[in-house]
């Protein structure tokens, strides 16, 4: 009796969802909702079936990873974290922990294999292409050869397993415009060769920004678990297929749904139908269409802007010689100190006002060095020792990075080391050493 009682599913109302401690995602013919307590299923958004469950606090911050096959893994959304849906339950299979550095990374997975691009977290965006697989249960990191993409977040990815490559395009960072932190919309799409293991930038959708800027849209989402990557706002819906280079801009789309149900929640390949809600942590609704119904019969096409050919560096190679000859006839010795002395008010439209002034700190005792510790006090107080030194250890790196890209420089400019006094306490400062810089130097944009 007490087994049937158990199995029985009761029928009942959609349910409330809390921000951070759900999954939605499709299974077999209809959806599948876990909450902190419930696993409910759906196959038209209006009864539900439910029952309960023990998985405890496993699914806070889990995000549904999606998959060209039928496997169901959830990534934690900071990275790291990993969880598989099978036989009805939800278990975990990494070994790693929860990283909290990939907040707005992509991902997708295929036999049991997860590709997971970009995010940002502990102060930083990222650029790397990490695996993870089922027989090893860890995230690897896949070997890319330079030039990489752009560091950012909020972007879409494609997976080709015919050509084993992966397609990542658009997304976006922060910097700093003054003293104020800016979104930067990129508009860049490439393509990493997993078998080459090289990355190469195939051209631009920029055309997109003029779809952005339109005053009457609420919101730009994302949403990857589509057979292509798309993005909907309450005026405008396009998928995209970067192996091809297009974008498709659905012009009868259903957008009288999308005022209503705001959020695309998933997508069932199975029956070709989307999941949609409304207002889900207070008064749910939810509704189910037919994918036809939701992207319409009519789409128009846009193409990628192509990068930059051949014929463009051929005929551009003259200049470019003249620029090396020039460079070399021109460079002298200058020391290190007196350079980034002499380009201060550069440096400081670059980086931001708090690493400006640990790089001001740095140069004010030089020739000495001076203690970590110091460099620390000069970050909010209202955060903690950890934090500081996490946020102290990146901001050295940032700054490393502008003054070896504005002098051109191939090394790191800091000496760090441990205190004479205390070894426990790290110090830093610049290098005694002298460096050649050209003249052309002062007339380049970065």
């Amino acid at each position: 009796m007490n087994l049937i009682v158990f199995f029985f599913m009761l029928f009942g109302p959609g349910p409330k969802i809390s921000p951070l401690q759900h999954v939605v995602f499709s299974d077999s013919d209809g959806f599948r909702i876990i909450t902190t307590d419930s696993i409910y299923f759906t196959r038209d958004g209006k009864n539900f079936e439910s029952r309960g469950h023990d998985f405890q606090d496993e699914i806070y911050r889990l995000e549904p990873v999606p998959a060209l096959d039928e496997s169901k893994l959830f990534v934690a959304a900071g990275g790291g974290v990993v969880y598989k849906f099978e036989n009805d339950s939800l278990f975990r299979v990494d070994q790693s922990y929860r990283w909290r550095s990939r907040y707005g990374s992509v991902r997708v997975s295929s036999n049991d294999t997860i590709y997971l691009f970009g995010g940002y977290g502990e102060f930083t965006f990222y650029n790397d292409l990490l695996r993870f697989d089922l027989e090893n249960n860890e995230w690897l990191e896949i070997p890319v050869s330079e030039p990489r993409p752009p560091r950012k977040s909020n972007l879409l990815l494609q997976l080709d397993t015919l050509s084993n490559s992966v397609y990542i395009g658009l997304g976006s960072d922060t910097h700093y415009v003054g003293n104020k932190s800016s979104l930067r919309p990129f508009y860049d799409i490439g393509k990493f060769d997993i078998s080459s293991q090289e990355y190469t930038l195939l051209g631009y959708m920029d055309f997109i920004e003029e779809f952005q800027s339109d005053g009457a849209i609420k919101i730009w989402e994302r949403f990857h678990h589509y057979n292509k990557p798309l993005i909907y706002s309450n005026k405008y819906l396009f998928t995209f297929d970067f192996s091809k280079g297009e974008a498709y801009l659905h012009t009868e789309a259903d957008f009288e749904s999308l005022e209503v149900y705001s959020h695309v929640l998933s997508y069932n390949p199975i029956a070709s139908t989307f999941l949609l809600g409304a207002d889900l942590a207070n008064s749910p609704r939810y509704k189910v269409i037919n994918e036809a119904d939701f992207l319409g019969r009519y789409y128009v096409t846009y193409s990628m802007k192509p990068n930059a050919n051949n014929s463009i560096y051929f005929t551009f190679f003259g200049v470019f010689l003249l620029v090396v000859i020039v460079f070399r006839l021109t460079r002298k010795k200058v020391l290190l100190y007196d350079e980034i002395s002499k380009q201060r008010k550069r440096f400081s439209s670059i980086l931001s006002k708090e690493d400006d002034g640990i790089l001001e700190k740095i140069l004010e005792v030089y020739p000495e060095f001076i203690d970590y510790p110091d460099l620390q006090n000069a970050f909010e107080r209202d955060l903690s020792y950890e934090s500081r030194i996490k946020k102290l250890r990146t901001t050295v790196k940032e700054i490393d990075q502008v003054i070896q890209t504005v002098l051109g420089l191939k090394q790191s400019v800091f000496e760090i080391e441990k205190g004479k006094i205390d070894k426990r306490v790290k110090v830093i400062r610049l290098k005694e050493q002298s460096i050649k810089i050209t003249a052309l130097r002062y007339l380049w944009p970065f």
